[in-house]
């Protein structure tokens, strides 16, 4: 009979389910902090794309165009990294240009277990912006 009254007194039972869920909602908040570190890395490479091509359209200089992207990339922070392999201007004629910008994105949540035999390309995501505009003359 105590036996069986002490598997029926359900006293504590919360806590023992918030404990069981406490690692799903972690898990699901560090996804929506790297979808937003995400976002803002692409705010930024599209900034970083605009200013490269206003320095363009007014220098006409692709190293000082390049430069001013690396530049605000370096400044953004958060694991976002400007990507030079991936980063070119590109006339098209009658004075259009096209800048991309290349821009590294750190994945920052995951363990080192994880990580340390994965390949350093496989730890960022790599994406360019690109902006099309013409020279000022």
């Amino acid at each position: 009979m105590r036996i069986k009254q002490a598997l029926s007194n359900e006293k504590g039972a919360i806590t023992i389910e918030f404990l069981g869920i406490l690692p799903l909602v972690f898990i699901i908040m560090l996804i929506c902090w790297q979808f937003l570190i995400g976002v803002y890395g692409v705010i930024a490479g599209q900034s970083a794309a605009n200013e490269a091509a206003k320095v363009y359209a007014i220098t006409q200089s692709e190293s000082s165009a390049l430069a001013a992207a690396e530049k605000v990339l370096n400044g953004a922070g958060g694991g976002i990294r400007y990507s030079s392999g991936e980063s070119y201007v590109e006339t098209t004629g009658d004075g259009y240009f096209k800048v991309k910008v290349g821009v590294d994105l750190d994945i920052i949540f995951l363990p080192d277990i994880l990580t340390h035999n994965m390949d350093e390309s496989d730890k960022v995501i790599s994406f360019q912006r690109e902006i099309t505009s013409r020279v000022v003359r």
